[in-house]
């Protein structure tokens, strides 16, 4: 079987060498370069499958490299290689096409497996294209000849229905890189995006939402606090309740999040999703002041769910709340901040008990306890991570 090529840039001669034995030894052709000015006509004049270039170098850095090569090789994957994860840049080069992130110091099993699932990316937009162009030359010879090419038609349907699958299989994976980004900012919430999506699902379900809406709503799940990526750690996980300038940023998460996914071509629902799930249900949310109906639906079911969640999950300020405590408070907000028939959806159906075991707290101070919940609502009138 003929050796796939691996053009690897680095101004680093040890990593370029450390790269090239870990690609040598998995069978894999490795070619290698400094970069710097003349990059461009080595990238022009070699015959390479997949691209991995150092993020920061002298003279040319990585994102010239990963424009240069989407611009006239689009079907050849780029990683990035970084010594740090610095998420303007990460935001920037997912926006500019590049594959994946290589995060240094690399391991052998690690590069190997992102090389070959971009690799595997690679061929699979390859046969994707190939496949519709056939399926636009079987479609041409229809006209005349319906009956004798409906078969074929059919299997190549299949087939470019089994890619697309693939493809959203990938995309699925891209959204929960992302989200694993949003909770590396707040150990408090880890799991929070995970318990999300299962919840979102459920009540999607019960309320009979189409296959196209099912799958906006599992990505804006994932994704709702994605805009938190904009907003200073010390707002974030502030215990005081926030001042009026710090109210202001965290409200901003919502738009920071629309704005990063409406990027995305295939993610413009999800956008708008995003940019309502903080809507309260009196009119009195933000950022549009969106009423009832007004809100998307979508979002709705995510304000309901998200409240749940953080109300059953620890914070840095109080323990997690038991799931009839955590109920209770929902009961009390059904009306004003969240759609009461989807609050209804979620404690008569009770999937919830699946995500946890139900550990109510026990507190020595009754007024303790109070203070507690109010201040946790609060929160989540500002917007915060509850």
């Amino acid at each position: 079987m003929e050796k796939r090529t691996v053009f690897i840039i680095d101004d680093e001669e040890i990593i370029r060498k450390t790269l090239s034995i870990h690609l040598t030894k998995g069978n894999y052709s490795v070619i290698q370069s400094a970069g710097g000015s003349g990059i461009f006509e080595e990238l022009k004049n070699n015959n390479y499958e997949l691209v991995i270039s150092d993020i920061r170098m002298p003279e040319v850095n990585g994102l010239q490299i990963l424009e240069y090569v989407k611009k006239n090789y689009a079907n050849i994957p780029v990683l990035i290689l970084t010594g740090l994860m610095d998420f303007n840049i990460t935001i920037e080069a997912m926006k500019m096409g590049a594959f994946d992130f290589l995060i240094k110091p690399i391991t052998k099993e690690h590069l190997l497996n992102t090389v070959q699932n971009a690799l595997h990316n690679r061929d699979l937009l390859i046969q994707n294209k190939k496949l519709e162009k056939e399926n636009l030359e079987y479609r041409t010879i229809l006209e005349n000849k319906v009956e004798e090419r409906t078969e074929q038609l059919n299997k190549k349907t299949v087939e470019l229905e089994n890619a697309y699958e693939t493809l959203q299989k990938m995309n699925f994976q891209m959204v929960k890189v992302l989200a694993e980004a949003i909770e590396a900012k707040d150990k408090y919430t880890r799991g929070h995006c995970d318990r999300m999506r299962f919840i979102c699902l459920k009540i999607g379900e019960l309320l009979g939402i189409s296959g196209g809406e099912r799958t906006d709503l599992e990505f804006a799940a994932i994704l709702h606090d994605l805009g938190k990526i904009g907003i200073a750690d010390s707002i974030l996980n502030k215990i005081d309740t926030l001042n009026e300038n710090e109210f202001d940023m965290i409200k901003e998460h919502s738009l920071i999040g629309e704005k990063i996914i409406s990027e995305i071509s295939t993610f413009k629902n999800v956008s708008m999703i995003i940019k309502h799930h903080h809507e309260n249900y009196d009119g009195s949310g933000y950022p549009g002041g969106l009423k009832g109906s007004q809100i998307p639906l979508l979002s709705r079911i995510i304000a309901v769910a998200d409240v749940f969640d953080a109300l059953t999950s620890k914070r840095p300020y109080r323990e997690s709340l038991s799931i009839e405590s955590a109920i209770s408070e929902i009961k009390n907000i059904s009306g004003t901040k969240l759609d009461p028939s989807i609050v209804q959806l979620l404690i008569n159906n009770k999937e919830y008990t699946k995500l946890k075991p139900n550990q109510p707290q026990k507190h020595s101070d009754t007024e303790e306890k109070n203070k507690l919940l109010k201040k946790s609502l609060c929160l989540h009138a500002y917007g915060n991570s509850l």
